[in-house]
């Protein structure tokens, strides 16, 4: 699916012609045909920070979250979305997806996790072959190499939580789905290879992490509820689960990790 309004995998000569520019003005000093350059990727045109990208169509620009009046009216319209009594996990995807605000789920990154620091992606819709259909692959890339977050989004209201504190059963069914995902990338992980290369831009190989199967590169997230569904008993198993690598959210955290994150200089 198109993530963005442009696509993102070629510039206009007026982009060429403004990052040529840039790099130019950029030069501090060339010493032995070495061009020493000051920063400035965030001085550089929108289009060209996305086309240097592995996957420029699917990049998750942290310049972005310095749009801090933006981003703050998308998180209060994502609130009154989950407010709705009508609430439901495809309204909250359509929401998302129609209005484009993806830092709400990458904000996950920054919040749970330790990379997406250097770079960050995020694929809405992510096929595992013809059997499944992730809600949001996230990757993240830090000084220990690319990491990957496959994300569910379940319904914010129904029987998430059982008396006793367990989950019940919205919960239950996204961790069969992540059970089941984590079963089909045991057999089937090679051949995502070839999904990435369609989103990949041409000139630039895959790392091997996305390749390679390294199981302790990999997460899961599913988000179901409310804060008030939680319990002392509820987040005792979700601090379990969490040495399983499988991260049971409700939407409130949601909403916190995507507030935390603006004005923040990377995910």
């Amino acid at each position: 699916m198109d993530l963005y309004e442009r696509n993102y995998s070629e510039l206009t000569p007026d982009e060429e012609a403004n990052w040529s520019l840039l790099q130019e003005d950029s030069v501090v000093k060339t010493a032995k045909n070495i061009m020493i350059y000051k920063p400035f990727f965030r001085k550089l045109p929108k289009a060209v920070r996305h086309y240097q990208s592995i996957f420029p169509n699917n990049y998750l620009d942290p310049v972005d979250l310095e749009n801090v009046d933006l981003l703050s009216d998308q998180i209060n319209q994502f609130v009154d979305v989950l407010d709705s009594t009508a609430a439901s996990e495809r309204e909250i995807l359509n929401y998302i997806k129609d209005k484009r605000t993806y830092p709400i789920i990458a904000s996950i990154l920054n919040e749970y996790f330790h990379f997406g620091h250097h770079e960050a992606y995020i694929f809405p819709e992510f096929q595992l072959g013809n059997s499944y259909q992730v809600d949001y692959l996230l990757v993240g890339n830090a000084s220990g190499g690319w990491n990957f977050v496959y994300v569910e989004l379940e319904a914010p209201i129904g029987r998430i939580t059982v008396k006793s504190g367990d989950f019940g059963n919205v919960f239950q069914k996204g961790f069969r789905q992540v059970r089941d995902w984590d079963s089909w990338l045991e057999q089937n992980y090679s051949s995502l290879r070839e999904t990435f290369c369609k989103s990949k831009k041409n000139d630039v190989s895959l790392p091997d992490e996305f390749i390679r199967l390294d199981k302790s590169r990999i997460s899961y997230v599913v988000v179901a509820g409310r804060r008030n569904d939680f319990s002392s008993k509820t987040y005792r198993e979700q601090r379990l689960l969490e040495n399983d690598s499988i991260y049971m959210l409700h939407y409130d955290n949601l909403i916190d990790s995507a507030t935390n994150i603006i004005g923040q200089a990377t995910y």
